[in-house]
């Protein structure tokens, strides 16, 4: 049982090639766990050398591929580059194109974004894990802690007999494109602060080439709704290099920051993983 004013804050955890990242440092340090904070939007985990060099090469060459094809049409505006829908404003993002996999990009894309949902799930079942020198032990095994995450941002703790409901959005002419998506960032590109409004959201970061930018992260009780880009300062910012892996909870703040330089590239998609229910009506 915890005492009133007399227990310990925790630190942020970590394990064998992952992060915890506290965005509200008082806050998330008086919760019992990672799980806890992650669901309650206080913090956000990383998972390092998430996806090979060639991974990532796939994935940013065939949405490059997608985004030539429309250059070439002389599409004023691409038919994937939707605006978001959740809580965001038709300028919702600037200078950043959106390539949704199932729909535009190809097979060995589609195939590295399911190997992804794949290593995620594995990972939060406990299953799997990367190596990372010099990583400190954590207090209890990868299991218990990456279980009680699950079961807590997605409610339930059979997630790997689920169904994934990933996050659709439409583009200009109303035609509905899921997620995952991988979005390309050109010079001054950012992507306005906003909610996921799912389960949980998983951001491979792609490449290195570029200045600026990052992912910032704002605190979930924060109540400024106006959508501009600039009108709080985040509090915390993730700059993670290329092959990281971030995730975190539906109600977390965020924003993609403006490039200075260079182009980014990251794979991202929002999901909902729902428990599947036998019909019971005819025992």
């Amino acid at each position: 049982m915890l005492q009133d004013s007399t227990y310990s804050k925790r630190k942020e955890a970590s394990g064998q090639g992952w992060r915890e990242h506290f965005v509200n440092q008082l806050a998330a340090s008086k919760t019992q766990s990672v799980g806890e904070a992650v669901s309650q939007c206080l913090s956000y985990v990383t998972l390092s050398n998430f996806a090979s060099v060639d991974e990532m090469q796939i994935l940013h060459q065939a949405a490059m591929d997608v985004k030539i094809q429309s250059s070439n049409s002389n599409l004023q505006e691409n038919t994937n580059d939707g605006t978001h829908v959740m809580g965001a404003t038709v300028a919702a993002h600037h200078n950043c194109t959106r390539y949704s996999v199932e729909q535009l990009l190809n097979s060995n894309a589609k195939a590295i974004s399911a190997l992804f949902l794949h290593r995620l799930l594995r990972f939060l079942d406990g299953s799997s894990h990367w190596e990372e020198e010099g990583e400190e032990e954590v207090c209890e095994p990868i299991e218990e802690i990456m279980l009680e995450l699950g079961r807590m941002v997605f409610g339930h703790a059979d997630w790997t007999d689920s169904t994934v409901k990933w996050y659709t959005e439409p583009d200009h002419t109303g035609t509905l494109h899921p997620e995952p998506k991988v979005n390309i960032y050109d010079v001054g590109g950012f992507f306005k602060k906003h909610e996921d409004g799912m389960d949980m959201t998983l951001l491979v970061v792609l490449n290195d080439s570029f200045a600026g930018g990052g992912t910032a992260f704002y605190c979930h009780h924060d109540d400024d709704n106006d959508g501009e880009s600039v009108s709080k300062l985040p509090d915390r910012v993730e700059r993670a290099e290329s092959g990281t892996a971030i995730i975190w909870g539906a109600y977390m703040k965020h924003m993609g920051l403006p490039i200075t330089s260079g182009q980014r590239s990251i794979f991202v998609g929002s999901f909902d993983l729902e428990e599947n229910v036998e019909n019971e009506s005819n025992v």
